[in-house]
């Protein structure tokens, strides 16, 4: 992979709920993870969106999700456009700084509750992040 210049354009916190009173102290709490990426074809920026889900026994105890907006240096988003994608290891390097931002927003918004404990654990990418992103030439927006 050649090295693309990018900076971070854009963080935002789109959607952060908690549910403190459902906690239950010593009890196992599952997480879930989903990543979706996304850009418009004439600006060079990826959309990185990550949302976890926190739950106990059924019960959603925290919510939250943050878009990371990445500004791609004009001819590298050219060069990725001619070659119709952008490689999963690129995308798993934007996955890793997108994932450690919710970590910090999760951690400061949560600070003074019992839900403040429930770290976001270090995730293994290669296993949720697993294809390239192909364009779509015949929407604004790339799936």
């Amino acid at each position: 992979m050649n090295t693309i210049p990018y900076r971070i354009h854009e963080i935002k916190t789109t959607q952060f709920a908690t549910f403190p009173e459902k906690y239950i102290n010593g009890g196992e709490v599952s997480i879930s993870t989903t990543f979706h990426f996304a850009l418009k074809k004439d600006i060079p920026n990826v959309l990185c969106s990550v949302e976890v889900n926190y739950s106990q026994d059924e019960n959603l105890l925290l919510i939250a999700q943050v878009d990371c907006v990445f500004a791609i240096e004009k001819d590298a988003m050219s060069n990725l456009q001619q070659e119709g994608k952008i490689s999963v290891t690129f995308l798993r390097y934007l996955g890793t700084i997108a994932t450690g931002t919710l970590r910090g927003i999760i951690h400061a918004k949560t600070e003074g509750s019992v839900l403040n404990g429930l770290v976001l654990p270090p995730l293994n990418l290669n296993k949720v992040i697993n294809q390239d992103f192909i364009f779509d030439k015949s929407t604004e927006v790339a799936k």
